[in-house]
């Protein structure tokens, strides 16, 4: 008996220094796994700072890959087109491009060549500009007082020619960095070309490549994504470029019905100013107005009135609905889309607001808004109702479902 209480004790003694040296080798452990949840934290961090710093120094060639992109996903049809006539793709693909690349040659021969002509004409000419500004200013202010029987002074003739003088001061300063830039803008132009012919003749195999590393039922859904995004965004690309030939078109027509003259170059003005969304139509319209203006105050009136005529129903039916099913948004968030990435970009972040809007809301709805739906969905078994309460149902409850609540059978 008393070696078995001894050999009882001795093991007690022997479990109680195992549990010991255990709860030390644990402790001295500690450190060591800390260390290592501070390093890899640190790691995530550097590597997160390093991808912000990466993402804002290389911003300017992402959105021009995006601006690629969005041209690509709205010339796309038009390809299948072409390849549903048997011709090969990357020949489809070049027809699309060369035929918008001729498009766009044809009108910026057509409607610039007589803007540069007035403008260099009045900026080598200072006086014949400052008489211009005057004449017009003197005939607004002689049609309104004929309209108010009073006598009306919009701007003194000093003030004039000092904004004037101004004017070509200024412009004169930006022209070398204006001509700078426009190779810089050609060179990016073509590089916008050339990413979209890439990506149109990539677009399948990236598609493929996502259905060999995802499972049957995230290829599916990311499929999915992907095709409601490319069609969106190639909506409402095609919707911004309808609204702008039917807002040149109409100006056209109304303006030979005025029969002013160069109206080709006022209407494409407005027109192309209409692509960027709220702002764009009052820019153009208000510019198209003044260079009519120079040449005849009544020619500047009839652009003004068209300009107006035509903004109404594209301001309040076309752009809102258009721009907004496309994108299946609603006009208000639109608008403040737009509003935000004119705000953030310039000219090109409020173009390309809209479709980073739609991407994010489409991802929203994939991701997020039908997962939540589906968690909290009221479901039948067996014939019987069970309503989601959003409660976690205990351990030990016979609830068909956690949280849910029979109400029939």
């Amino acid at each position: 008996m008393h070696n078995g209480n001894t050999t009882a004790t001795l093991r007690s003694v022997w479990n109680e220094c195992s549990c010991k040296r255990d709860l030390v080798s644990e402790m001295d452990a500690l450190p060591n796994v800390e260390t290592r949840i501070v390093f890899r934290n640190t790691l995530v961090v550097l590597a997160t700072i390093a991808g912000a710093y990466i993402v804002v120094r290389s911003l300017h060639i992402l959105i021009l890959f995006l601006i690629a992109v969005l041209i690509a996903s709205a010339v796309r049809p038009a390809v299948r087109q072409l390849q549903a006539w048997r011709i090969p793709g990357s020949a489809a693909v070049l027809i699309v491009y060369g035929g918008i690349l001729l498009l766009l040659g044809l009108l910026a021969v057509l409607v610039f060549p007589p803007v540069f002509t007035q403008l260099a004409d009045y900026l080598t000419n200072e006086d014949r500009l400052e008489a211009r500004v005057l004449y017009v200013n003197r005939w607004v202010e002689m049609r309104l007082g004929e309209l108010r029987g009073n006598p009306v002074e919009l701007v003194q003739d000093d003030a004039l020619r000092e904004g004037v003088q101004s004017l070509i001061a200024e412009f004169e300063n930006v022209t070398p960095a204006i001509l700078n830039n426009l190779g810089s803008t050609l060179g990016e132009a073509v590089l916008v070309f050339v990413l979209g012919l890439y990506w149109l003749t990539s677009r399948d195999k990236m598609a493929d490549f996502l259905e060999t590393v995802l499972s049957l039922r995230s290829r599916f859904k990311a499929n999915q994504i992907f095709q409601d995004i490319e069609n969106a965004v190639g909506s409402y690309v095609r919707g911004v470029v309808f609204v702008a030939v039917f807002v040149g078109l109409a100006n056209l027509i109304l303006l030979l019905l005025f029969r002013v003259p160069n109206a080709g170059t006022y209407a494409f003005i407005i027109g192309i100013s209409t692509m960027l969304p709220v702002v764009g139509g009052f820019i153009g319209g208000g510019g198209a107005s003044l260079l009519a203006a120079l040449t005849s105050p009544a020619y500047g009136l009839f652009v003004f009135i068209s300009f107006v005529v035509v903004q109404q129903a594209e301001t309040h039916y076309l752009t809102p609905r258009v721009m907004g099913r496309s994108m299946k948004i609603d006009p208000l968030l639109v608008i403040i889309g737009i509003l935000a990435g004119f705000a953030l970009y310039g000219v090109v972040g409020g173009i390309i607001a809209v479709p980073i809007l739609g991407t994010i809301t489409i991802l929203l709805r994939y991701l997020v808004i039908e997962p939540q739906r589906e968690q909290v969905a009221h479901k039948v078994e067996g014939g019987a109702v069970i309503l989601n309460t959003g409660d976690t149902a205990p351990d030990d409850s016979e609830t068909p479902t956690p949280g849910g609540i029979l109400i029939g059978r």
